[in-house]
């Protein structure tokens, strides 16, 4: 175990696995996959990237992160990433390819975050999302996130006003 994370955690193997009937394979992110990634974000934010290639380099060269990519074939279809400390997880980048959104990959994505922290006996994951934003909190409420509190100007990187972000915590145990 290290000083401020579970070192296991950011192990993980290659699985295969089905979501609606396609076959995928999940594996963690490595160096070498940076363009991956941000031809991902580039997708699904418009054109918009709102992490560089560095602060990406940086995710994946951190000894408490976890980066997921989920293949079908070698089309990078969805990522997840987060980070871990002794008693929570954080989601720190989540995105599925438009095309492939609304058929269970994100949540697929959400729950296996969710399924590691259990594993490691956490007490919580957390992430933040765009206030307006209604369609994703609806996801995660449905995989048991609640309304933690606001973070005023979270998003300071772009032009929109609507740059406040909720953050939203699942509770794994029972609180004491």
């Amino acid at each position: 175990m290290g000083l401020f994370f579970k070192d296991d955690l950011v192990q993980f193997a290659p699985r295969a696995i089905s979501i609606s009937g396609h076959e995928y394979c999940l594996k963690k992110a490595e160096a070498g996959e940076l363009a991956r990634l941000l031809l991902l974000e580039k997708e699904v934010y418009a054109g918009r990237r709102p992490w560089d290639g560095e602060v990406f380099a940086e995710e994946l060269r951190r000894r408490d992160s976890l980066y997921l990519l989920l293949l079908e074939g070698d089309f990078l279809v969805g990522a997840i990433g987060c980070r871990f400390s002794l008693s929570k997880a954080h989601i720190t980048f989540l995105a599925v390819m438009p095309k492939e959104q609304g058929q269970g990959i994100g949540s697929y994505l959400v729950q296996t975050v969710l399924d590691l922290a259990k594993s490691a006996d956490l007490k919580a994951v957390t992430l933040e999302v765009r206030v307006e934003n209604k369609k994703a909190q609806e996801l995660y409420r449905q995989l048991g996130f609640e309304d933690n509190f606001v973070r005023k100007n979270y998003y300071d990187n772009d032009d929109r006003p609507d740059s406040d972000g909720l953050n939203m915590i699942c509770h794994l145990r029972k609180k004491n």
